[in-house]
């Protein structure tokens, strides 16, 4: 059973899968477009596999959080990753997290732990974005034109549906964006990293993927076969356990 809250004064929403005292503390980071219940049963099946403590979040402004910006700047992954999620985790008293990101997440994830600040025990990407790609560019552009579908459909998700999609297509499409690299940063990462992406991502080439585990010191990859952008609805099992064993063989065990 999971436990749901929000943190004051931020008023962030937040879901434990476990308990927060009993760490490691594995911490999620949601998509451009995600939320929390958008991680579908992942959290739920990755606590019971591994026997590790889950939190799932919603960045301000997406979910149930309270409501966010009303439009990105390009700096809004780095403030994301060295002001807010530094906050959240002093405010939850989590230390030393294991971060799992997807898509924007994983690259927020990234930029988190390239600070010297910041002392994640690990960090695992799934589908990141290390620099902008035209594919990337392109699946956004088609996704303003169905931009009604798309907000009905994260209407269940999201309290303001309209905004977090306005602000994601907006930021990722702007001119001020397209110069967005993280590659020399991602080398001053320490912990471990496993980097992982579908084999047909709809929002990433294939040289996404080495494109950032070349980028840090001793990092692992995973392309997943038969698999798009969201590698926990296409691949569920496989992504479990290649985290698992990535875990273990990082000696951060649960019940591996």
């Amino acid at each position: 059973m999971s436990e749901s809250n929000t943190v004051p004064p931020l008023d962030i929403a937040f879901r434990v899968w476990g308990s927060i005292e009993k760490g490691p503390v594995v911490v999620l980071l949601h998509e451009g477009l995600g939320s929390i219940t958008q991680w579908r049963d992942f959290p739920s099946q990755l606590h019971a596999n591994t026997g590790l403590t889950v939190m799932a979040y919603d960045r301000s402004g997406y979910g149930r959080s309270a409501a966010g910006e009303p439009k990105y700047d390009a700096d809004f992954m780095h403030r994301e990753a060295l002001e807010a999620l530094p906050e959240l985790l002093a405010r939850l008293h989590i230390s030393d997290p294991i971060l799992i990101g997807h898509s924007d997440g994983g690259t927020i994830a990234l930029i988190h732990a390239a600070s010297p600040s910041n002392h994640p025990k690990a960090l695992v990407t799934i589908a990141a974005h290390a620099y902008v790609e035209d594919i990337a560019v392109n699946q956004i552009k088609a996704a303003t034109h169905r931009r009604s579908e798309i907000v009905k459909g994260l209407a269940q998700h999201h309290n303001d549906p309209e905004n977090a999609f306005d602000r994601w297509a907006n930021v990722w499409l702007s001119g001020d964006f397209q110069a967005f690299d993280i590659r020399s940063d991602n080398r001053d990462i320490t912990c471990p990293v496993l980097v992982i992406q579908g084999d047909v991502d709809e929002y990433a080439t294939k040289n996404m993927l080495p494109g950032i585990a070349s980028s840090i010191e001793n990092a692992e990859s995973c392309l997943v076969s038969d698999c798009g952008h969201i590698v926990h609805k296409d691949q569920p099992d496989v992504l479990i356990s290649e985290i698992k064993m990535f875990l273990h063989r990082n000696g951060i065990f649960g019940h591996i």
